[in-house]
C-alpha cells in the first residue's frame, strides 16, 4: 500500500528560498571571519597595529628583549645575558630556602637592569667584532661601575670585573695598563666583601705591574704609589684580622704595611705603622724591638708636629722602658705624656696619662706623688665613665694610706707623749696634717723629737728598743 507525502509547497504559502540565520553565539569563527559574503578589514589593520605590536603586547619583557637582541643579530650578548639569568636562579637554588638571597629580586624581573645590560653588552659585542678589545673593556667596566650602586649585586659585579680582566689581557697598546686596573678593581672588590687574602694576590700583582710605570689615575695621582697605600692598608687589615691565631704572620704582614707606607711616601701612615709593629711587639713580650719601632714614631711625629702622636709614643715607650725595668726613663716619658696630653687639652688622654704616671710611681713607693696624679685623674676624667672614676678613687685612698703609713707605724712604735697627741688629733680629722705637721730629717731625729719621720720606712724596721731609749 502506497503513502502519499504531503506537497512540499502547500497552496498558498510562501516559498523557502534560504535557510534561516543561526545565533551569533552559535556560528563557526570561520563563518564569523569570513562574513556575510563582502569583505572586511582585520580588528589590527583597522587600528593600525601590526602582528609584532600584539606579540610584544602578549610576550613577557624578557621575551621581547631577547627577541630585539637577536635580530639585530647579536647573539654573543643573547648567550651572555642567559648565562646570567641561569647563575642567578642556580645561586639561589644552591643557596636553600632560609636564605636571604630569596628576598632578593631576579634580575629578569628588573627591567631598568635589562635595559643597561642590552645597551653595555651589545657594545662590548659590536666592539670585539672590530677588534677593539680596549673599548669591550670599558664597557664591562662602566656595566661594574653601574652595580656598584646596587649591594645586592655583587655577583655583577664580580662578573663583570672577571670580563673587564680578560679583555684588558688581550689589549696590547697600552703597556700593560688595563691588565692592572682589571686587578687593583678586583682586588678591591673583594677586600670589600671582607675576603682579604684573596684581595691581596690581586693588589700585589697592580703592584707590579705599576712598578717603574709612569701612569696616573684621572685627578693625578700615581697608580704605584697608589698600589703602595692600598696594600699597607690590605696588610694591616690581615694583621689585625689573624693576630690571635698567628702573631707571627701578623707581624710579617706589618712589616709589609710598614714598608708599603715608606714607599707610598705618606709619613703619617708611615708613622702609624711603626706605632703598630711596636705594639705587637710589645704585646708579644720583646719590649727592645717595640722600643725601636717607637722611637721611630715619635721622631716622625716631632718631624710632623703632630702633638697627640708625640703624646702616645711617649706612653709606648715608658710601658717599654717599665716592663724592661728602665723605671727612671720611664717616669720621664710619662712626663712628657702627660704635659703633652694637657696641651693637646683632651682631658680622657690627660686623665689616662696622669692614671699611668700615678701607677708607677705607686710602684716605686712614691706615694705622695702617686695620690697627686690620681687626684689629677680624677679629677679630669669624664664623669659619666663612673665605673673608673671609682677605681682612680680607690686607688687614691690606697696611695694615700700607704703615703701615712711609714710616719703612723713610728709614732705608734716610739709612743711619745707629743707623738700619741698629735695621733689623737689626727684621728679626730683624718686629713693630712699627720704627715705635714711631722717633718724631721731623720729617722733618730723623729725619736728624740717625738715625730713621725717623713719618708716611707717600712713599719717592721723600726726598733721599739731604739726608740724606748731616746724617749
Amino acid at each position: 500500500m502506497t503513502t502519499t507525502l504531503p506537497p512540499v509547497n502547500p497552496a498558498g504559502s510562501k516559498s523557502v528560498s534560504t535557510l534561516p540565520s543561526l545565533p551569533r553565539s552559535q556560528r563557526s569563527a570561520k563563518q564569523l571571519a569570513r562574513g556575510a559574503g563582502r569583505p572586511r578589514q582585520s580588528i589590527g589593520k583597522l587600528a593600525g597595529i601590526d602582528r609584532a605590536d600584539v606579540g610584544a603586547y602578549r610576550n613577557s619583557y624578557k621575551h621581547n628583549l631577547s627577541l630585539e637582541i637577536l635580530q639585530d643579530g647579536y647573539v654573543s650578548s643573547f648567550i651572555e645575558l642567559f648565562q646570567l639569568f641561569d647563575q642567578q636562579a642556580a645561586d639561589r637554588e644552591s643557596a636553600g630556602s632560609d636564605s636571604g638571597v630569596h628576598e632578593v629580586p631576579l634580575l629578569i624581573d628588573q627591567h631598568d637592569k635589562l635595559d643597561v645590560l642590552k645597551s653595555k653588552l651589545i657594545e662590548a659585542e659590536e666592539a670585539r667584532r672590530s677588534g677593539a678589545s680596549d673599548k669591550s673593556y670599558q664597557s664591562y667596566l662602566e656595566l661594574a661601575q653601574y652595580f656598584e650602586n646596587f649591594p645586592s649585586d655583587q655577583w655583577l659585579i664580580d662578573h663583570f670585573h672577571q670580563r673587564c680582566m680578560s679583555e684588558s689581557s688581550k689589549v696590547e697598546e697600552d703597556g700593560g695598563r688595563k691588565l692592572a686596573e682589571a686587578n687593583y678593581n678586583i682586588g678591591i672588590a673583594l677586600e670589600k666583601r671582607g675576603d682579604l687574602s684573596s684581595a691581596v694576590d690581586y693588589l700585589e700583582k697592580f703592584y707590579n705591574l705599576t712598578t717603574e710605570q709612569e701612569w696616573q689615575d684621572k685627578i693625578g695621582d700615581n697608580l704605584h704609589d697608589i698600589a703602595s697605600l692600598q696594600l699597607y692598608r690590605t696588610y694591616t687589615c690581615l694583621a689585625e684580622e689573624l693576630y690571635e691565631e698567628a702573631p707571627s704572620v701578623s707581624i710579617d704582614y706589618l712589616k709589609k704595611a710598614f714598608h708599603m707606607a715608606n714607599e707610598g711616601g705618606n709619613r703619617t701612615e708611615a708613622g702609624l705603622a711603626s706605632h703598630r709593629l711596636g705594639n705587637i711587639y710589645e704585646a708579644v713580650g720583646d719590649p727592645e724591638v717595640a722600643t725601636m719601632y717607637h722611637k721611630g714614631y715619635l721622631d716622625r711625629c716631632k718631624r710632623d708636629k703632630d702633638k697627640a702622636g708625640i703624646g702616645k709614643a711617649h706612653e709606648a715607650l715608658a710601658r717599654c722602658q717599665q716592663s724592661e725595668g728602665k723605671l727612671e726613663e720611664a717616669t720621664e716619658n710619662y712626663k712628657e705624656f702627660v704635659k703633652i696630653a694637657e696641651e693637646v687639652g683632651d682631658k680622657g688622654v690627660y686623665s689616662q696619662a696622669c692614671s699611668s704616671l700615678a701607677n708607677l710611681y705607686n710602684m716605686l713607693g712614691e706615694y705622695g706623688n702617686a695620690v697627686e696624679y690620681y687626684q689629677k685623674a680624677a679629677e679630669s676624667m669624664e664623669t659619666e665613665d663612673k665605673e673608673r672614676l671609682e677605681l682612680m678613687n680607690i686607688s687614691q685612698a690606697i696611695a694615700q694610706t700607704h703615703h701615712q703609713l711609714a710616719s703612723y707605724s713610728t709614732a705608734i712604735l716610739c709612743n711619745t707623749a707629743k707623738l700619741t697627741a698629735t695621733l689623737v688629733e689626727w684621728k679626730d680629722y683624718r686629713d693630712d696634717g699627720f704627715i705635714e705637721a711631722s717633718r724631721p730629717n731623720t729617722r733618730a731625729e723623729s725619736c728624740l723629737s717625738g715625730a713621725a719621720p717623713t719618708t716611707p720606712v717600712a713599719p717592721q724596721t723600726t726598733s721599739e728598743e731604739s726608740c724606748e731609749g731616746k724617749k
